[in-house]
């Protein structure tokens, strides 16, 4: 226990590591990957890569913190745009609404809490950075 206490920012960030490439790995499997997805696919793996590089020396985690502080506005930012995406699609979806349609599977709106994920995580390994360096 005295070990975990003593390495808990260290084991934070490799949570948080895991958590954005796990979080990476979904937005590539379900092609999260055009226009302006793309900024979930690119801060996903600027948070895993900044994440490891919060284990490494001062400097390296000074270069981490600024990479964290880009990453969390890209999933606040992500949140608006889901947000509103998931507005049309209610408004669309009321308009031409026709009982007899069946929706695939899988359709529908964007999940509009999903990229504060990656805003909560960056800022999770934010403050376990600062707490490595007492």
């Amino acid at each position: 226990m005295e070990t975990l206490k003593k390495r808990f920012p260290e084991v934070v960030l490799l949570w948080s590591a895991v958590s954005f490439f796990v979080l990476l790995l979904e937005l590539l499997l379900t092609n999260h990957t055009e226009e302006l997805q793309l900024v979930g696919v690119i801060a996903a793996l600027a948070g895993t890569i900044a994440a490891i590089a919060g284990l490494g020396p001062p400097a390296l985690r000074r270069a981490a913190l600024v990479a964290l502080s880009l990453v969390a506005p890209a999933g606040a930012a992500g949140t608006l745009v889901h947000l509103r995406e998931g507005a049309e699609e209610r408004a669309e979806y009321a308009y031409e609404y026709d009982e007899d349609e069946v929706y695939e599977e899988g359709e529908g709106t964007p999940h509009p809490l999903a990229p504060l994920g990656l805003a909560g995580t960056a800022l999770l390994a934010g403050l376990a950075i600062l707490a490595r360096d007492r």
